[in-house]
């Protein structure tokens, strides 16, 4: 007789799920030392709408030049203020169509904004792209920070740290089999959610604060992604992070940082301060990444929208001369279990 379980895995038409560590999380950090990632647009442009131009090809050129993860962020509509539409498509199709453009870089978002989706519909889609990629998919989520796009949604502005939370846990329950939930966004109990993330529990990471505290994220989440400070003040940060999540067990909750870099063709050019980063050549560059890895951002990853070259050609020169200070990790080394 099929029991339960095999029925939703033949529903699910794809391979059962798999315990223990998740082949993207094995592939964007490796122990002791950072790792570098790209988030999408792979351009750089004026005003809220990038081009577009090639960008599957600039993702595998990221790929092929050894970047640990490519993020692609979650902005639902263009709000005037901000200017900035991110890669415009909808997050999960782009990353089910970066999913067959790829083979070993991590998918991640940067972040979902969740108080504006059902969880439901989040988790579908995030075990959809997590399964037909291999376990490459890393969620970062968010609470949202436009709040011109809440009405749109009938969606309280002020409530949405609460509901963050909520469809946080709807996440975790979603993961296992047959979950009964209870909740404001509704009630599940008797029917089940395939597929399932390939790991078993998708690798959740927490975009900025969201309104939470600090000692929630660390215990809620598999890693924190930040923005840039001051050097010393992001140290603090990193050592409160770590003392909030320890390494017992084997544990590895990371913490990574975005920053919008122009890499001047000048390799010499020192930094100078731009919108949420800096320009500067590629031997500051180089100096300033390893002072990153030494307070201990495990990844930090690129935004390009600054970008005053064309992007292949710096992701040319970082290859040559950035990447070999900051390997990625190995998918085959699947060593370290998830909390």
């Amino acid at each position: 007789m099929t029991s339960t379980s095999d029925e939703s895995r033949s529903l699910a038409g794809l391979t059962a799920p798999q315990a223990g560590p998740h082949p993207g999380m094995e592939r964007a950090f490796r122990p002791g030392g950072m790792t570098l990632g790209v988030t999408t647009p792979l351009e750089g442009f004026a005003g809220a709408l990038p081009h577009m131009s090639r960008h599957a090809e600039l993702v595998e050129q990221a790929e092929k030049a050894g970047f640990a993860t490519v993020w692609v962020r979650d902005v639902p509509l263009v709000d005037p203020k901000y200017g900035d539409a991110g890669q415009m498509f909808d997050a999960f199709t782009y990353l089910g169509y970066l999913a067959a453009r790829t083979t070993t870089i991590t998918l991640g978002t940067a972040g979902i904004v969740l108080p504006l989706r059902h969880p439901i519909d989040v988790a579908k889609a995030a075990a959809s792209v997590d399964q037909l990629s291999g376990g490459r998919l890393l969620l970062g989520v968010a609470t949202g920070d436009r709040a011109i796009e809440f009405p749109a949604y009938g969606v309280d502005y002020a409530s949405r740290g609460e509901l963050f939370r909520e469809s946080v846990s709807w996440l975790r329950e979603l993961a296992g089999d047959h979950p009964r939930i209870s909740s404001t966004l509704g009630r599940m109990d008797g029917t089940d959610l395939v597929p399932k993330p390939f790991a078993r529990r998708m690798p959740l990471f927490m975009t900025g604060r969201g309104q939470q505290d600090i000692e929630w994220i660390a215990t809620n989440t598999n890693g924190w992604l930040f923005y840039t400070v001051p050097i010393e003040q992001q140290a603090l940060n990193i050592k409160r992070w770590r003392r909030l999540t320890g390494r017992a067990d084997g544990i590895f909750k990371p913490f990574l940082q975005a920053t919008y870099f122009d890499i001047t063709d000048d390799s010499t050019a020192k930094p100078q301060p731009i919108q949420l980063g800096m320009r500067l050549g590629r031997e500051p560059l180089l100096e300033l990444l390893q002072r990153w890895e030494q307070i201990g951002v495990d990844q930090l990853f690129i935004n390009f929208k600054q970008s005053t070259r064309p992007v292949t050609e710096v992701l040319h020169e970082i290859e040559e001369h950035i990447l070999p200070h900051f390997p990625a990790g190995q998918t085959a080394a699947l060593t370290r279990p998830m909390p």
